[in-house]
């Protein structure tokens, strides 16, 4: 009685030999190279694995320290740079104010400095009447209002921002595999 041929060609080495079907590839190989074809397949899931964990390990730290995300850290700067500008307008308009103020305290001494000769001359000269009197002291009068009032000095707000703002928002995007519908929410 002869014996059964049950050798078939092998996917890997193509001698006839007996072979494995593999059921994911659907390919027939030798006892030897199926072996070695289970080892591919196991380095691979191990590969994957090592994805996975690195991953698992990354949503971990975001999850623990929200704060070193990069979405934060432009917040961050956007802020910085927000409060550099805004020290660089009011260090520009303490310099006006500055400068505006020297004037006017100028302007008002100039003034007192001119009554305040007229009153030493009517005093030098001894020669003054109430009109002079109430005329001098009606000046002294309207350079201290005028001092009191101090220098009108606005700074209006403009309806323009001057610090651009940030918007934010989170797209919802969806994988589909083979057996699952993941949910992956992205910046």
């Amino acid at each position: 009685m002869a014996m059964a041929n049950n050798k078939t060609q092998c996917f890997k080495c193509g001698k006839n030999k007996i072979t494995y079907s593999c059921e994911g590839c659907l390919k027939h190989f030798c006892l030897l190279d199926l072996i070695e074809h289970r080892k591919i397949l196991n380095d691979e899931l191990n590969h994957i694995i090592n994805n996975y964990d690195q991953f698992k390990q990354t949503i971990n730290e975001q999850k623990q320290n929200p704060h070193n995300h990069s979405l934060i850290r432009q917040i961050d700067r956007w802020e910085t740079n927000s409060i550099e500008k805004i020290q660089q307008k009011a260090q520009e308009y303490r310099e006006i104010v500055i400068k505006s103020l020297q004037t006017f305290i100028n302007d008002i001494e100039n003034k007192f400095n001119d009554l305040n000769e007229q009153v030493k001359q009517f005093h030098i000269e001894n020669e003054f009447n109430e009109i002079n009197l109430n005329y001098l002291r009606n000046q002294l009068i309207e350079i201290k209002k005028e001092r009191n009032n101090s220098l009108k000095i606005s700074i209006p707000q403009d309806s323009s921002p001057f610090i651009t703002d940030i918007s934010s928002f989170l797209s919802k995007k969806t994988i589909k595999t083979t057996e699952n519908t993941i949910d992956l929410f992205t910046n």
